[in-house]
């Protein structure tokens, strides 16, 4: 196991940092699911109340410290089409007219996009930079001179003890043609990932990442 603070993947042009990375100026995150700790609440389910400002503190801290001149998003921007969160989204972006915002469209992505467009994002169904085509869902087949960085999977690895204690992480999941970022929302749970040998993870623990020796 490697300990690593920033983790930086030079042949790929990426800095990793918890639950999103940079590539130049644009920072990328997956699957925010706005709106996803109301939708709880309103099941019955005994969610914190805190819980629901979680994930917009988070991306307005990221926005202002980070200050890049693009955020994408990799998919499920909001978990569903009655979302009380738009609003609190809006007053977050407008602060950043300098950012160029855009979503790259995920199955619960399903408003209008009169409505994305309000919030300043322009809208996708893939984008690519260099030699990464950007989607939500993982694409079964990659051209070979291009890597699919997408979200949607909610990636996790687990970590098992000499005492058979074990714990489940969020991790990046790096493979020869697909590069799974983690979920930046809050409760939107982890998919067990069984990397092959030739694959990279990058765990994240308490706002650390470390590369997890496959």
């Amino acid at each position: 196991m490697i300990d690593l603070e920033t983790p930086v993947l030079n042949d790929l042009g990426v800095t990793l940092h918890n639950r999103y990375l940079r590539i130049g100026g644009a920072l990328v995150i997956a699957d925010l699911h706005l709106g996803k700790t109301m939708h709880f609440r309103k099941a019955g389910l005994p969610v914190p109340p805190h819980a629901r400002e979680a994930d917009q503190l988070n991306l307005l801290h990221l926005l202002q410290n980070e200050q890049p001149n693009e955020l994408i998003v990799l998919g499920d921007l909001f978990h569903s089409s009655s979302n009380s969160e738009i609003d609190e989204l809006r007053m977050i972006t407008t602060q950043f007219p300098e950012i160029h915002f855009e979503l790259v469209l995920g199955n619960h992505d399903i408003l209008e996009r009169a409505v994305y467009h309000s919030l300043d994002f322009e809208v996708c169904d893939q984008k690519q930079i260099g030699k990464f085509l950007m989607t939500h869902e993982p694409l079964d087949e990659v051209p070979a001179w291009l890597i699919n960085m997408h979200g949607h999977i909610h990636p996790g690895i687990k970590l098992q003890g000499r005492g058979k204690q074990s714990v489940m992480l969020p991790c990046f999941h790096l493979s020869k043609t697909h590069f799974c970022l983690p979920a930046f929302g809050a409760l939107t749970g982890l998919a067990k990932r069984n990397p092959r040998k030739s694959d990279r993870i990058f765990a994240i623990a308490n706002n650390n990442i470390f590369e997890w020796e496959v």
